[in-house]
This record gives C-alpha cells, structure tokens and sequence, in this order.
C-alpha cells in the first residue's frame, strides 16, 4: 500500500510539473502560495523553471553570430534566498565592433497580496553596468519589491559576434532546479567537441539530432572588385547539430568550507572548438593540445611580441644592474624596480592594455602590461625569465585546452630545474609569494625558443606562524605577560594585507578583538613593509578570562587567548577537496607561572597525531616544571589541496585540537 501511495505521489508530482505554464509572465498563484520545496525543504530559494536557446543567425555584415536566449522563474522562500534576485549578466566589451549586446530585457516580480497577483516591473534605475577589467563589463540588476513568497522571472537576449566561442551551460546551481531545458543548434560550419564536467556527480542525458537547414548569404560582385556591383545571392543548404536536454528535479550543489570555486564541481557543458569551414570549402583547425593553444598566445602581437621590446627601458636596467654581479641581485632588483615603476590598473588578462612601452611611460598597466615588462627585463638582464599563463581560481580550472582556459600571465624564472614564481602586480608579492588566487593547481611556461611545459603553482615549502607567550597569573588571577609573534611567507603576505599601514592604536584594537578582548600595550610591530622578511611583533598583554574558580579548585586554560574553539571541520562526511592555499606550520609555546599559594593538581595529558601519507601532524605536549607549565602546541597540514579521502583524517585530527584546547589545568590552594 505504502508503495502504491508513492508511486501515485511520483506520478502526480510528473503532471504537475507538465502542466505547469512556464510562458513568460504566467505565474500561477500556486507557485506564490508555496512555502518550500518540497524535494529539498531547506532550500531558501528555487529555480522554478530555466530555459536556454542557443542558435547561429547569420548577417550579411558580421557573418555568423552566437544568439542565446534566457528565461528564468525563480521562487525566493527565505530572507535569505532574496539574493537570488539579484542578477549579472557578462559581455564582451573590447569595442564596439568586437562586443556582445544584450536586448530584450524583460524582468518582474510577482507577489500574492490580499488575494491577488501583484506584479512589480523591473525599471531603468534598476540596471547599471559595471567594468570588469579591458575586455569585460557586467550589466547588472536587481529586482524590485522582493519579500519571502516572491517570484521573480527574467528574460533577455544575448548576441555575440564570436561564433568560434561557446559559453559553459550551467545545468546545476547552489539552489534547486524544478525544471530545466536547453537547446543549441551549431551549424555544421563549426566543430565543436562538447565536454561534461567530470568533476560532478550528475550525469545528464542528451539528445542529438541532425537538421537540415537553409540559409541565403548575399555579397557585392566578386572580391577584388568595386562594391557598386548589383547584389548577388545565394541558398546554401547545410546540416545544423540540434543538442537539447530536458532536466527535472535537478539537486543544488552546496557550498562547503574551503573550497576554491564552487563551479569547477557544477554540472556543466563546455564546447571546445575543433575546427571551422568557410563557404567555400576551406577548413581551419584549432588547438587539440595544450602546445598548440600556447603558441598561439605567444605569437600574438599582445602577449610575445611585447616581449621583444627593450629600447624603452634599456638605459634604466642599465643603470640598475651596473653594480650587481649575481643573476639573484639582478632579479631582485628588477623585480622591486618595476613593483615601484608601474603600479596595477585593477585588470587582469594574459594580453597587454595598451602596450608595455605605454605602460612603462604612463606609470600604470594591467597584470599583462607589468609581468611581460618584467619577463623582458629579466630577459635583457642575461636571467632565464619566461611567462607563466594561469587560470585564476575565479576562472576555474582549465580542463582541455583553450585560449579562454587562461585569464592571467605571471613571470617565472628558471634555475636549477626549478622555477620561481613573481607577480610584480601585487603590492605585498615577493619572489614565490603571488596573489593566493594564483595558486590554482598549475600554469603553463612558455620558453623563449616555442617550447611549453606545466608549472606547479603551489607553494612548496610550509608558510609557518610561531607565537611563543610568557604569562604570569597573579594572585587575583589575572594574566599579565608578553607575546612574541613571527609569521613567514602566505602568513606575512596575509599579515600585510590587512594591516600594513595601519596605524599602532588601531592594530592594537584590531589585535585584542581578535584574541579575545585583552588588553595589549608596548606593540611593537617588524619587517611589516620589508618583503621577503618574516613580520614579527611583540606586546604586553593583561587577560581576565582565562581563569574559573569551582570551589577551592581553580581552573585555568592553558591556551589562553590562543584557544580554538570552532571546528571548522565538523561535517560528518566531504563532496569536495579542501582547498588550504598554501601547506602551513602553526606552532604555540606558552609558559604560565602559577602564583604562590597554588600548586598544580593536574596537567592536561600530552598527545601526538600523525596523520596518513604525509598530510600533516598534531602535538599537544605539556611539561611541569615547579611552579610553571610549558604547553608546546604544534599543527602542520603538508598539503596545499586536501584530497576527499583523507577529510576523516584531518577532521578527527582537528576535532583532537579542539578538545584539548579545551582542557584545563588545575590548581588547588595550600
């Protein structure tokens, strides 16, 4: 009985879905009515229907052009879920005759009131656009009168006069889809192998059929003569690959705790170009390796042909190198020269803005325009420098190859088969230390003489943060002591990041909020501007909370300020790889003199955790020596990117932390 009721339940829920009208602008009072999802009751909102159209038009001026068509009806549930009112919409924006256009812009939303559909339109003053960098621009809007119950639906047009470029086609997103359909006609002038993405767990089914199409170009006499000619035309019958899928019920991908970016895990379609085929015949192909793509880069005029250029800054390098005899100096002096030459205008690319020269003279210049500058420097100066293309952990990880697979170009240097990473772009970068965006699994070098090779981007050796702390506990069982605190390489970057320039009383506030509300005097900060160097500080600190009296026993946290007490690694079970940054090395060693008239009842027990294949290790070790207790605490995580299969290992290690950090010693009067 009990399965006959779900199978009815299933059935039902089938024809609701089909007979539901997903026409623009039909929303049902039902759909305003519902309080949850019912197949996922925690979700804060819900894609109640999207439907993508992707087609090849054809213009007499532009040739083929890429249309592509949304509509979207979201259900917003939670206060929460109203960001799910919020929308972007990328373009190409180099010029106006390389840019994409949007038109058909349509936008409401819907709410049940006192009985009725109330219906909120999208206005002008709610659209703006935003520039992403050179090449890029957002257009932006957020919709009116949003409120728990809401549905909003869009549409809008997409062209684009890129017909060798396809977007990814995301078929799954961070809320539930109820109802997804997509359709791409490419026509057979164009080769594309489509790729799903082998990083998620869905598997979506396809369907592929073949049409057979029309189409009639028209041209002015033939090439070479006078465009006064009487206008000539053509039908041209071909064959277009129609590719839809019709998805229902699709679950929501889940954010978890560090993790790089989210989409590299989505459901997707990607489209790599194989090769084009004009009208008359003649086939183009394109990049089938990660060779072929990086040649293509290099030889274009924004990328290696700026490496060639050295007038421009010859008799300065001159100048600079003249006193240095070793190729270490020179990268060094270089590398601080342009940091100081040419500051970063904010945008990325793996193409230069307006030249190198340009940028050398004006003083300013995005991320291509500072490290091809820099590469050719090093070049000139007699170092074996090369770029380092990267995809920005924002940009995904590029799983075939591609030119848009690359979003950013840095500098390597090669020495003793080893190669050292610089990013003059970065205000606190130094050798080795690139914007921790960078850090996206591997980049790919290109040589002087053509050749390329994978590069690992991951830093390879541990940042550490040592913190030793002398603290006394006074009879009134208040702390007072001193704190010394050194941080090398991703931790000092950090460190810079957010408080280089700050100034004493405000680091100070910034400092004791974030250990707790203690009282710090005489900081004394170091090597917070000397790149390369470990910052240090030290200061005098009072503490009130780290005490309890139970009776006539006290208890006293050995950590002090420095306790954790979140796990930040408490879910039962991972989907996706734990993406630390950088492998680390946090060390604690705290001496606590206790007062007279108290002696030391118990001690926490010492305790060591390896974990497996290197990953890491915890030691929690307390030694008594009369009247003082040393805790020497030590976590090291080996790995940049922790592996799915070992998250019960890190997790019980951490959960390990977390409980003795929580322990106490005790003291008893005499």
């Amino acid at each position: 009985m009990n399965k006959l009721i779900l199978i009815v339940l299933l059935l039902s829920g089938v024809t609701s879905l089909n007979a539901q009208n997903f026409k623009f602008g039909k929303v049902s009072k039902e759909e305003l009515q519902e309080q949850f999802n019912p197949a996922d009751p925690s979700a804060n909102a819900t894609v109640l229907y999207s439907n993508e159209k992707v087609s090849y038009k054809y213009s007499v001026d532009k040739g083929f052009i890429v249309s592509r068509e949304i509509h979207k009806r979201i259900k917003i549930y939670t206060k929460a879920g109203a960001e799910w009112a919020n929308h972007s919409v990328e373009l190409y924006d180099k010029s106006r005759t390389w840019e994409e256009e949007i038109s058909g812009l349509k936008a409401f939303t819907f709410n049940y009131e006192n009985g009725k559909v109330v219906k909120s339109k999208l206005t002008k003053a709610g659209v703006f656009e935003e520039k992403k960098n050179e090449y890029w621009k957002y257009i932006k809007y957020t919709m009116p009168n949003i409120k728990p119950g809401s549905v909003v639906e869009y549409k809008y047009i997409v062209d684009s006069p890129f017909p060798s470029r396809l977007n990814d086609v995301y078929l799954q997103q961070e809320i539930p889809i109820k109802r997804f359909d997509f359709k791409i006609e490419i026509p057979e002038y164009y080769k594309f192998k489509m790729h799903h993405n082998i990083k998620s767990s869905l598997n979506p089914k396809l369907e592929t059929v073949v049409k057979h199409r029309k189409l009639t170009i028209s041209w002015r006499g033939k090439p070479g003569q006078s465009s006064m000619m009487d206008k000539q035309e053509e039908t041209i019958e071909y064959k277009a690959n129609l590719i839809t899928y019709n998805g229902n019920n699709i679950p929501a991908i889940h954010e978890e705790s560090f993790i790089s970016n989210l989409n590299d895990y989505k459901s997707k379609l990607s489209f790599e170009l194989r090769s084009t085929e004009g009208f008359n015949g003649k086939i183009t192909n394109y990049a089938t390796n990660w060779d072929s793509v990086t040649e293509k880069i290099y030889k274009s005029e924004g990328f290696g042909g700026q490496l060639t250029k050295h007038n421009y800054f010859e008799k300065d390098i001159d100048a600079l190198i003249l006193p240095l005899t070793t190729k270490g100096d020179k990268v060094y002096a270089i590398y601080n020269f342009v940091k100081s030459k040419v500051k970063w205008n904010e945008f990325i690319g793996v193409y230069t803005l307006n030249g190198v020269k340009k940028a050398y003279k004006e003083g300013i210049g995005n991320v291509a325009d500072i490290n091809l500058m820099l590469t050719a420097m090093l070049r000139y100066a007699g170092v074996d420098a090369n770029p380092v293309l990267v995809s920005t952990k924002d940009n995904g990880v590029p799983l075939y190859p591609t030119r848009q697979g690359f979003n950013y170009v840095i500098c390597g240097v090669e020495v003793d088969n080893e190669v050292a990473l610089l990013d003059a772009s970065g205000k606190n970068t130094t050798v080795n230390i690139v914007p921790k965006k960078v850090l996206n699994w591997q980049g790919r070098i290109i040589r002087e003489h053509g050749s390329s090779a994978w590069v690992n981007l991951f830093p390879k050796k541990n940042s550490a943060s040592t913190t030793m702390v002398s603290a006394t506990l006074n009879k009134d069982l208040i702390f007072t002591g001193k704190v010394r605190n050194q941080q090398t390489d991703y931790y000092a970057y950090d460190y810079r990041n957010k408080y280089a320039g700050v100034g004493n009383e405000s680091l100070v506030k910034a400092l004791s909020k974030d250990k707790g509300e203690i009282e710090i005097t005489n900081l004394s900060v170091k090597n917070d501007r000397a790149l390369g160097k470990p910052t240090q500080q030290s200061y005098d600190f009072t503490y009130q909370d780290g005490t309890e009296e139970i009776g006539t026993d006290v208890y006293v946290s050995p950590m002090l300020f420095l306790a954790e007490e979140d796990n930040v690694f408490n879910n039962e079970t991972r989907q996706y790889p734990i993406d630390l940054k950088f492998p680390r090395t946090n060390k604690n060693i705290i001496n606590i003199k206790i007062p007279e008239g108290y002696r030391i009842k118990s001690i926490p027990e010492s305790v060591k955790l390896i974990m497996s294949d290197g990953l890491g290790e915890y030691s929690f070790l307390v030694k008594q020596n009369g009247n003082t207790v040393q805790v020497s605490e030590m976590f090291i995580i080996n790995f940049p990117i922790v592996p799915v299969s070992y998250y019960s290992d890190l997790k019980e290690t951490y959960k390990k932390l977390i409980e003795k950090n929580a322990e106490k010693i005790v003291l008893e009067k005499i």
